[in-house]
């Protein structure tokens, strides 16, 4: 029974792994490519040659459909968190990636350091490791600044500069803003693309108050770790025999592979935003600002700023960054630098495990 079980575990990860190949997170160039283009399963033999050559495992994840992924009761090696439920302090969770930044002469940059500056306030958890943005808002001391580094909301299928967001995304962006309506401007900083132009927008409306200043940022275009193009990205990662392509390949470096030629190492290059981008130009925004950029930056973001402990690890779990979901950043009267994975929807997570059982009605 046993060997039987394990058997159709081993077909099941293989026939995913064929529907999800030629993955690629291209969302934040201007590459035509399509940011997630399954192709189809050819046959049954296909999936059992594949689950022999290769020795796929299936998940350890359990899920639910993608409407409730939410409250999926997720266990996967990436985390370690007992339940969706629980609220932990931030000085006994992985959020406590403090960092004590000296302020930098005009000729050298800021250093960030370690710190374990005890933080008070506490947070609910998902399952994934993310904090609702609403969440992390109401808990800001009003000495804190904070930036919310999101990902866009919901986009149209193609996948270029002037590609839209779809109906739902405007209804995600608006939804996410009403929960964040408050007396205080927020700034809002977005790539200059018009899917993050609208979603800052949307916000913006959803919080009451239409009409913001956007400032453009180039840096968040979604480059920063790359070394080569998203589309060069994806044919190194086809050459390494990923079937999950660019996606898988991401994932893989952002838990702490290597591929010096493609990426960048994830954590001096993101202390280096922290400094050149964030800390430069902190002063200059309001005490809130909502930066909206693309997964392909977001999601090394999230995983640097939980110490890695956030459930994206999609070459085991099939969990991507989500759509208006990222990593708060927020920096107290000294400088310091605190870290917290956050959600502007249900889950911080696309689960492409939960998506594909649902459309093959796959029960578990």
């Amino acid at each position: 029974m046993e060997q039987r079980l394990a058997l159709k575990k081993t077909l099941f990860s293989a026939a995913l792994t064929f529907c999800l190949s030629g993955i690629t997170a291209c969302d934040d160039t201007s590459s035509a490519n399509e940011e997630f283009n399954a192709p189809q399963i050819s046959s049954q033999a296909d999936i059992y040659s594949s689950a022999q050559e290769a020795g796929l495992q299936s998940s350890n994840s359990e899920v639910s459909s993608p409407e409730s992924s939410d409250s999926a009761d997720l266990q996967t090696s990436s985390t370690s968190f007992e339940s969706s439920g629980d609220t932990l302090p931030l000085s006994q969770s992985f959020m406590t990636s403090s960092s004590s930044v000296q302020e930098a002469s005009p000729q050298s940059s800021a250093t960030i350091e370690s710190s374990s500056q005890p933080i008070a306030a506490q947070i609910p958890l998902d399952e994934n490791g993310f904090a609702t943005v609403a969440d992390v808002y109401r808990s800001l001391a009003p000495s804190e600044k904070a930036v919310f580094v999101i990902r866009h909301s919901e986009r149209e299928d193609a996948v270029t500069i002037e590609t839209e967001l779809t109906a739902n995304g405007i209804k995600m962006a608006e939804d996410l803003g009403a929960t964040l309506k408050s007396d205080e401007d927020f700034s809002y900083i977005t790539s200059g693309f018009v899917r993050t132009n609208e979603t800052a927008n949307h916000i913006a409306i959803g919080r009451g108050t239409p009409s913001p200043k956007l400032i453009t940022n180039y840096d968040i275009t979604g480059n920063w770790f790359l070394k080569i193009s998203a589309d060069e990205l994806a044919t190194y990662a086809d050459a390494l025999g990923m079937k999950g392509s660019s996606i898988e390949l991401m994932s893989r470096w952002a838990y702490g592979e290597d591929y010096p030629d493609a990426l960048y190492d994830l954590e001096p290059r993101a202390k280096e935003f922290m400094e050149t981008v964030i800390l430069k130009n902190l002063p200059k925004w309001n005490r809130v600002s909502i930066m909206v950029s693309h997964d392909i930056f977001v999601m090394p973001l999230a995983v640097y700023g939980s110490q890695k402990k956030v459930a994206l690890k999609y070459y085991e779990d099939y969990h991507w960054i989500n759509y208006i979901a990222g990593l708060a950043i927020i920096v107290n009267e000294n400088s310091e630098l605190r870290f917290v994975p956050v959600k502007g929807a249900d889950s911080g997570v696309i689960d492409y495990l939960a998506i594909y059982m649902a459309e093959h009605s796959i029960t578990h």
